[in-house]
């Protein structure tokens, strides 16, 4: 028989907040500026990575090296010039802001695919009108 273990998964993938939205899952907060990106990547924003020879990279998905953790200050380094570029959000090609306040892309994939980290997500179907 089943019984619920209480377990919850996160949908990690920024994409799942704009498919929820579509679907009418998802609402954005009235009190949310409606040039607001609300959910998107966040490479930059509320993370980094760490390797076990202490290199620090602004994304787990491409080569994004912003220090080392063995050699500096993780405060500095989040704070610092390096990852300062992860988060220029004027030059982000496809910054779905005004036209669905939900996302911004992911520039790992966007680097991936075109080998610039601010060109447009190649998953998302959303688009700047």
């Amino acid at each position: 028989m089943y019984k619920d273990s209480g377990t919850t998964f996160n949908l990690k993938d920024h994409l799942w907040t704009l498919f929820l939205h579509e679907k009418g899952l998802f609402t954005i907060p009235e009190e949310l500026d409606e040039d607001r990106i609300y959910d998107g990547c966040h490479c930059g924003d509320c993370h980094m990575n760490i390797l076990p020879d202490g290199s620090v990279y602004a994304c787990r998905r491409f080569e994004s090296e912003v220090g080392n953790a063995l050699t500096g200050r993780l405060a500095e380094i989040f704070t610092g010039p390096q990852m300062n570029e992860y988060r220029d959000y004027g030059k982000f090609e496809n910054a779905v802001a005004a036209s669905c306040c939900v996302s911004a892309g992911a520039v790992g994939r966007a680097y991936g695919y075109s080998k610039n980290m601010y060109a447009a997500d190649p998953q998302c179907w959303k688009k700047i009108a």
